[in-house]
């Protein structure tokens, strides 16, 4: 039996901010990565130090979806996001990689599915672009003990 591979790419998307009739997958290949989607009930509930772990666990880069501008459901969610997404950015940045392993889209359930998973596909590509993790190639598996 194979066994299964870990993706490169995460897509957290809030749940408040999917287009009406998107079919956005859960799981697709894009170039030679493998991108997964994890819904979450608020973008503001990511927290910078989550986003920071998925980075260092060896993931490719990442991708926020969250409601538009003033628009969000639970109050201020998307503006937290768009804070903790420039927090994790700036420090990508000074530890040397690239801040593009992070995006952030905005999207609303009123836009246009077609427009929604472009963007989110754009934007994978552009992750995908630039290559493995430097921390993924840079880890050894040690013995226990």
């Amino acid at each position: 039996m194979a066994s299964a591979r870990q993706p490169d790419i995460l897509v957290f998307l809030c749940g408040n901010c999917v287009p009406k009739g998107s079919r956005l997958p859960r799981q697709w290949k894009q170039d030679d990565s493998h991108v997964a989607v994890r819904e979450v009930p608020c973008s503001g509930k990511i927290d910078a130090q989550y986003l920071l772990s998925t980075l260092e666990g060896g993931w490719q880069g990442l991708c926020v979806v969250t409601c538009p501008k003033g628009k969000c459901r639970l109050a201020q969610g998307n503006y937290r996001a768009e804070i903790r997404i420039g927090t994790v950015k700036r420090l990508l940045g000074e530890v040397g990689m690239e801040p593009e392993r992070v995006e952030l889209l905005r999207f609303g359930p009123d836009d246009s599915p077609e427009q929604f998973e472009k963007a989110i596909g754009d934007a994978t590509a552009r992750i995908s672009a630039l290559g493995k993790s430097p921390i993924r190639a840079n880890q050894t598996l040690t013995p226990s003990g």
